[in-house]
């Protein structure tokens, strides 16, 4: 059977150490064409836009998209109505109305889509999942803790409107919950610290709760110094549970637990495979949902300035 052929648009940090590994590894895709305005992918034809590779580029069947959300829009709508498949990273907008316009193109253009919550697919995610069926959920607890200067070397659009700020990494948190939780998680508050020449905030506290009034809080942090934290502590009635270094490793009752060695885009790419395979969509909007809904409600501190 012949691979998918895929294109991939935007060649920054996320595609060079995640994106296009895990497309190699995996015979069931081809890389065919990248579309960057930064340095071209050795070995594989390079174009200056999307619109050049549809126009002048190999014939591709998909596009993963790897720009930041700022501007993806107009992109990924491009790539729908010429008829391909896409992978979209998260965030897949800077906002809720242009994803769902994403959703309706996706069903109109005949097509698959997946909105690439990678977190998801950590091999801790799906072992938390099964360990909860039958429990009572108490309480959830979150701490997202990274430095932004590590992951993200100037990267200037994480600040500026639409980038998510804390919210960039703070999300993968929030896709993991909303994968756990079998309802609706909700915003009750949320404490945004914003720095002066900042759009978007550094640090945020968010009490939130399920449509089952279970207790969810987090903690994000993207201005943390040493021992950088990626956890989620799942309370029930049988026991705690604990996702760390963002579901790579779990715990139970402080028992490690054997896990899967595939990793997050290994598992992301062969799911988006699947999709297209079976003719199938995964676009869950609840994660972006619950960042919008804490910009909304959120009460907002101006904090000191951010620099490199």
């Amino acid at each position: 059977m012949r691979p998918i052929r895929l294109g991939l648009v935007g060649y920054g940090k996320i595609a060079q150490d995640q994106h296009v590994p895990a497309i190699r590894a995996n015979p069931q895709f081809e890389l065919v064409a990248v579309a960057t305005l930064g340095q071209p992918c050795p070995g594989v034809e390079h174009f200056s836009s999307l619109t050049e590779l549809l126009a002048r580029g190999p014939q591709v069947d998909a596009i993963a998209f790897c720009t930041p959300p700022q501007g993806r829009f107009a992109l990924v709508k491009q790539a729908l109505k010429a008829g391909k498949h896409v992978l979209v990273e998260k965030p897949p907008c800077s906002t809720l109305g242009e994803a769902f316009s994403l959703i309706d193109t996706v069903d109109e253009a005949g097509v698959c889509g997946l909105f690439a919550w990678h977190s998801r697919f950590a091999p801790g995610v799906a072992f938390a999942k099964a360990w909860l069926k039958g429990k009572a959920l108490e309480h959830v607890r979150v701490e997202w803790k990274e430095q932004v200067r590590k992951w993200h070397p100037g990267q200037a659009w994480i600040w500026q409107a639409g980038g998510l700020g804390v919210f960039d990494p703070g999300i993968n948190a929030l896709s993991i919950v909303t994968e756990l939780l079998p309802d609706a998680v909700f915003v009750e508050s949320a404490s945004l610290s914003v720095p002066g020449n900042c759009q978007s905030p550094i640090t945020a506290s968010l009490n939130m709760r399920t449509a089952g009034q279970t207790e969810v809080r987090a903690e994000f942090d993207f201005d943390h110094g040493e021992n950088e934290l990626w956890r989620i502590e799942l309370y029930s009635d049988q026991g705690m549970l604990r996702l760390d270094s963002g579901g790579a490793v779990v715990s139970i009752d402080g028992a490690a637990q054997t896990l899967p060695d595939e990793g997050e885009y290994p598992a992301m790419y062969r799911h988006f495979a699947q999709l297209i395979a079976e003719g199938r969509s995964d676009l869950d909007l609840q994660p972006l949902r619950i960042v919008a809904d804490s910009f909304f409600v959120g009460s907002k501190e101006a904090v000191a300035d951010f620099f490199e």
